[in-house]
């Protein structure tokens, strides 16, 4: 629920000046007329409070026509405004036109006004811990409705907000007003939540326009008007029917509205105040709760360390109850309970309320800034749930154990409104949170729609996840019903004991369907490269007849438990020694596991990628991995099978997939009894020929139907403008800037990645065409195949060579051998030189397959072939070079372009970025970085390591803190940048980075690896004899040492993981230096410094 009243809060004392002697409040530049209104997105205004505040610091002001509002944000400030001897409330604009509907109730009514005293005091008694307890045969009423409904609908995709809705909707009517709106029995929503949500909206934009323009809106008025007048009609008949029939019985809100009195006055509440009090609550009982729980799920979802502990603690109280759920104890669910708080804390669901000074002579805040009486103080609780000095230096991660933790200052979580304006819903809310999440949990097996979802706001008066889908399963297998259960007496208690060994039974039948074991693929992977191996290795399975399911080690295994019912094979990189970011909570799980027998019954084999430039790291994940599985009771497959991204990586896949087949061979298919003989003797005489793909030209007339691949990048951006930065020549590549539109409703940080969908260069595609006798328009079919292309569909010859594989990379060292088989004289021996010679001919020179039949001019081309051995087009990341304080909706990137002899050799993601101009569209998403971001304390030093291209991320930050220096409201904490190129004219972003030295806001130190020539203006200078970032960290080693000592961050990012393994040897030798140790000492304390200090961010 959102702010309606209870609580007091501790009050301080504070000094009053008058206005002369007030310090200047920062504020954004204004415009002629509209002020900052220009500074504030109408459709989501609180991205764009928190860019303001992350920009000017915790306290600015906007002036908008015919207002000034004030911004705090910091636990210190809002400390101050919530002492209600000297603050109190204030309606801010969307509120007051709410009262157009909900009137003096107890969210929307004046701070003096009579009636609000009067509910208040009638009202308080009925949402008191007993009252609460007593509700919770009510709210699992409803909430049992919404299980049944997950289970009648299990597998089918569904939006967490509309479900959250209904259940939220229907829980507040039937406890508080004991009416059933039935949400769960009908397909669209109930008339009431459509009507409020028009109001809510028509209320926004009200608030927005002049008043004289709301007038002369005649039309948007009488809509208004008669939504009003319904929703009046809606509460009134609720009210009637009781009247008529009244329930002593029923102990619930309505019944206190209409019969208790005022102890103060002994007056009842009107008929009129009853009416605004039940559209009150219908609206705040649902809205905010069913956000709170929206935001809940998706971090569980994100987070499955944090699930699989909530889980845990929801079988408990499900078992000490019997099964009873009346009888399950909210109370005991303390870390449920810290869940909802810490999803509370990242996303208060009503983000920001308003207060105003009591005093007619004002009131003055820390650092000495002046509020008058009447002026408005926004709380903008985003920001000050993440104030560093209060929530730490990872206040930005979803960690619920710091609630658990102890007590944090007076007036830092403030999601539920302040003293007596809070919401005096709260305990009814998280009672029902509580019990929702801990039975959702407890019954279901949750996951995203789309794997690949980030957070995505939509606005009103409160906030929710935009487009957030979840899939339910039934943890207890398909007949699991809810109705039965209860209908049998509860027997819940023994289907949660027996859950673990259905599933095992299940999954063990399901795979005996499928003719052989499950097989299950996890992949631990930033660049693509594992997922890409992991997803090839269960379509080949599954061709060949086995079950499989793939997931990332997160999503299936964060708790680190891996499936028993078949093998688990594990595809993982290894980047600087540490986990990628969907596999870092399953490398914790099996690193703090103290049972040696825990995964006993499981069986695995890793397959561990990696760089040989990360001497002392390399495949030291996948290395970790394979030896722990085995000590923690897992029975190892195979050897761990190991592939050098600085090597033949295709190469080291193909070698791998085939050790799985040949491992597994074909699934074992049972035969009936007395038919063992017969099928051996079949299978002998007649062996099966392997699959194959099967292609058939169609004629030109039939009707296309491409379908470009997602690869979980579905949305599409616009290229809003690109610029060349470094002009190609035979020293230089070219580089460009691109800056791009994203999709709608997406956001970033600064260091967020956005991965793009290339296509091939078009002068490849015509080679393709042209080698296999094809038009673009050409259409054709595909069936029978082990391929990730789409079968029984026609496609243009065009966009599959387009759009869906790879043509430019290198022939795998497999399909060079069968060619072999298929080629005959010069042409054979041509190919098995290639063989012979892999690595010198083939990787070095990056021959592709497309490279490879064309220096085969008599072979008659196999297109089936061809097709299969090429690999599936993936997804490109890139650094995103912006930050969101100047656009949030348009990002830049910072690319070089590959360039090579061959059309098949250029890089096909950055040829494809630099083929595009303005307007141009491509599919794109934001992809969120796990730990490459800014200090969350602007005040915090920073040290760059950069080289090339590698200045993409930290022209973002660098963005970020000129501008938040500029706006002069916050400290910015010192920024030493070592940036490397060739020479003065490779360098990126030079105007802009002297510019930003000239401010003050950058320590530049450049290095030339083809130059000594440079100029500069001072105190930037080059350093003689120094030609790379690591030579000249180590002549200014002293100032790394002072920055250290202040407690700076530190950040790499570059091409190529020799830049990064060289610059962390000379920080190894800095630490020598400084502390007289040994190197085995210093390198330990290197470590220490990774996990808290140092972040890496290097593309191969």
């Amino acid at each position: 629920m959102s702010s309606l009243s209870t609580r007091s809060s501790s009050s301080s004392s504070g000094a009053r000046a008058e206005p002369d002697h007030h310090k200047h409040i920062p504020q954004p530049k204004e415009t002629l007329l509209l002020g900052n209104l220009p500074d504030i997105d109408p459709t989501l205004s609180l991205l764009s409070l928190v860019r303001l505040a992350v920009i000017h610091g915790p306290i600015y002001q906007l002036k908008v026509p015919g207002n000034l509002i004030v911004i705090v944000s910091s636990q210190e400030l809002v400390h101050e405004v919530c002492d209600e001897k000297r603050f109190e409330k204030l309606l801010s604009a969307p509120l007051v036109q709410v009262r157009n509907f909900a009137g003096d109730g107890l969210f929307t009514a004046y701070n003096d006004e009579k009636n609000w005293a009067i509910a208040h005091r009638v009202l308080v008694p009925a949402f008191g811990p007993l009252a609460i307890k007593k509700m919770q045969s009510g709210m699992m009423d409803i909430i049992t409705q919404m299980l049944m409904s997950w289970e009648h609908y299990a597998g089918e995709p569904f939006e967490a907000a509309d479900q959250f809705t209904r259940l939220t909707f229907d829980t507040i009517g039937w406890c508080a007003f004991k009416y059933r709106f039935n949400s769960f029995h009908t397909t669209g929503v109930h008339p009431f939540i459509d009507v409020m949500v028009k109001l809510l909206s028509e209320s926004g934009q009200r608030a927005r326009r002049p008043g004289l323009l709301n007038k002369i809106k005649f039309r948007s008025d009488a809509e208004y008007q008669s939504d009003i007048t319904k929703l009046h009609g809606m509460c009134d008949a609720i009210v009637a029917a009781r009247r008529v029939s009244p329930d002593p019985e029923a102990h619930d809100l309505l019944n206190n509205m209409i019969n208790d009195r005022d102890p103060t006055t002994g007056e009842h509440l009107s008929d009129e105040n009853i009416r605004y009090q039940m559209v009150t609550f219908l609206i705040a009982g649902h809205e905010t709760t069913s956000g709170l729980l929206s935001f809940t799920t998706y971090y569980l979802l994100k987070n499955p360390r944090v699930l699989v502990k909530a889980r845990e603690e929801a079988d408990r109280a499900v078992h000490e109850a019997g099964g009873n759920l009346l009888a399950v104890n909210a109370s005991k669910l303390t870390y449920i309970d810290a869940v909802l708080k810490e999803a509370l804390r990242l996303h208060s669901t009503a983000p920001l309320f308003t207060v105003t000074a009591k005093s007619p002579k004002g009131e003055v805040l820390p650092g000495g800034y002046f509020m008058k009486q009447g002026q408005s103080i926004g709380v903008l609780l985003h920001q000050l749930h993440r104030d560093p000095k209060v929530w730490g230096a990872d206040a930005e991660e979803f960690r619920p154990e710091r609630f658990l933790e102890g007590t944090y200052p007076p007036d830092s979580f403030k999601p539920f409104g302040n003293g007596a304006r809070a919401c005096i819903g709260r305990l009814f809310a998280i009672q029902e949170a509580l019990l929702t999440v801990a039975l959702m949990l407890h019954r279901f097996d949750l996951e995203m729609a789309d794997p690949t979802y980030d957070l995505h706001l939509k606005q009103t008066l409160t906030i929710k996840p935009l487009d957030f889908k979840i899939v339910a399963r039934p943890r207890f297998g398909r007949s699991q019903s809810l109705l039965m259960d209860l209908l049998s007496g509860s027997s819940i208690e023994k289907k949660a004991a027996e859950a673990d060994v259905k599933a095992a039974d299940a999954e063990a039948e399901a795979a005996a369907a499928a003719g052989g074991e499950k097989l299950t693929f996890l992949y631990g992977s930033n660049s693509g490269s594992c997922e890409g191996l992991a997803r090839e290795l269960a379509a080949e399975g599954a061709s060949k007849g086995f079950s499989t399911a793939v997931g990332e080690l997160d999503s299936v295994a964060g708790s680190g438990k891996l499936p028993t019912a078949g093998p688990v094979i594990i595809c993982t990189a290894s980047y600087e020694g540490k986990p990628t970011d969907n596999a870092r909570m399953f490398v914790e799980s099996i690193t703090a596991e103290t049972d040696s027998k825990c995964l006993k019954g499981v069986r695995f084999a890793v397959f561990g990628a990696g760089h040989h430039d990360w001497v002392q790291t390399f495949h030291k994940v996948p290395k970790f991995i394979d030896d722990r599985l085995e000590q923690l009771g897992a029975e190892r497959l195979m050897p761990l099978t190991t592939a050098d991204a600085g090597g033949d990586i295709v190469g080291d896949f193909e070698g791998f997939k085939t050790k799985v087949w040949d491992y597994f061979g074909k699934p074992a298919m049972a035969p009936k009894k007395g038919e063992q003989d017969a099928t051996a003797t079949a299978a002998a005489e007649k062996p099966k020929a392997p699959q194959q793909l099967r292609i058939r030209v169609l004629p030109p007339t039939a009707n296309p139907a491409a379908t470009i691949i997602s690869a979980g990048v579905e949305t599409v951006g616009v290229v809003a403008s690109q610029d060349v930065l470094v002009q190609h020549d035979t020293a230089h590549a070219q580089k460009n800037h691109i800056a791009i539109r994203l999709p709608e409703g997406q956001t970033y940080r600064s260091g967020d990645y956005l991965a793009i969908l290339p296509k091939n260069p078009p002068s490849a595609v015509a080679r393709a065409l042209k080698r296999f006798d094809l038009k673009e328009g050409s259409t054709i079919l595909l069936s029978e195949t082990t391929s990730f292309i789409p079968t029984n569909a026609p496609i243009r010859a065009g966009d599959l060579f387009s759009s869906f594989v790879e043509l430019g990379q290198p022939a795998s060292r497999r399909s060079l051998e069968e060619l072999t088989t298929r080629c005959e004289g010069e042409d054979q021996a041509a190919v098995k030189k290639l063989v012979d010679a892999y690595l010198q001919e083939v990787i070095a020179q990056r021959v592709s397959l497309l490279d490879v039949f064309e220096k085969l001019p008599g072979h008659k081309a196999d297109l089936s072939f061809f097709i299969e051995n090429l690999p599936k087009m993936k997804i490109r990341q890139y650094s995103i070079s912006s930050t969101p304080l100047v656009d949030p909706e348009v990002v830049t990137l910072t690319y070089s372009i590959h360039s090579s002899a061959t059309a098949c050799a250029l890089g096909v993601a950055s040829n494809y970025l630099a083929s595009l101009q303005p307007s141009d569209s491509l599919q794109c998403a934001v992809k969120s970085s796990a730990e490459f971001h800014l200090p969350t304390d602007p005040s915090v030093p920073i040290v760059l390591f950069a080289a090339g291209t590698g200045l993409a991320p930290f022209r973002g930050f660098l963005e970020e803190r000129a501008l938040q220096h500029s706006a002069g409201g916050r400290k910015v904490g010192h920024t030493l940048l070592f940036y490397g190129c060739r020479d003065q004219s490779d360098m990126l972003h030079a105007d802009e980075l002297e510019k930003w030295v000239r401010e003050g806001v950058l320590d530049l130190r450049p290095v030339f690896s083809r130059s000594e020539e440079g100029r500069f203006e001072q105190p930037t200078k080059l350093v003689k004899g120094t030609k790379y970032v690591q030579d000249r960290v180590w002549e200014d080693r002293d100032d790394v040492r002072n920055l250290f000592r202040e407690g700076a961050m530190f950040y790499t990012c570059g091409s190529g993981a020799r830049m990064a393994a060289d610059l962390k040897k000379v920080l190894i030798n800095i630490i020598q230096e400084t502390n007289g140790c040994d190197a085995d000492t210093a390198q330990r304390v290197m470590d220490a410094l990774s996990k808290d200090r140092y972040r890496t961010d290097v593309f191969l």
